[in-house]
């Protein structure tokens, strides 16, 4: 079964790989991108490696309009122009921790808005790394 977290962050932020592992180091999470993606122009998995593993996650992303309807219902006004990057992960622990911790990164550098695709919850960053130990039984 996959599922997937939708990270909205405002219209005019477009965060690279490369600014993911500058604000990772910053945060002290040990994971690191394949280096220069554009996240808004990427489809597909993106490799990473998450504590010396390999890793990595699906990474889409889409206007909020695309959104479906109860999710876009959750967003402050501000964020209705936004973009949306979904990180989607299935029964792999080391892709679930990888999408988990690219959901921290982005909210906590750039104020994004993480909605988890199963219950529909706005999670926090805070909320999104007490996860963290639990997926590694998934």
């Amino acid at each position: 079964m996959s599922m997937s977290l939708f990270v909205v962050l405002a219209l005019e932020i477009e965060p690279n790989t490369n600014d993911l592992n500058a604000a990772a180091k910053e945060l002290a999470y040990v994971v690191e991108y394949t280096p220069n993606v554009n996240l808004k122009k990427h489809s597909g998995f993106l490799p990473a490696k998450l504590e010396s593993q390999d890793a990595g996650m699906e990474t889409y992303s889409f206007a909020v309009s695309e959104l479906p309807a109860p999710f876009k219902s959750l967003l402050p006004k501000q964020y209705s122009q936004g973009v949306v990057y979904q990180f989607k992960f299935g029964g792999n622990p080391i892709e679930a921790q990888t999408a988990f911790t690219t959901a921290i990164i982005l909210s906590s550098k750039y104020n994004g808005i993480t909605i988890e695709d199963q219950s529909g919850a706005i999670l926090s960053p805070e909320q999104l790394a007490e996860a963290l130990p639990f997926l590694l039984g998934m």
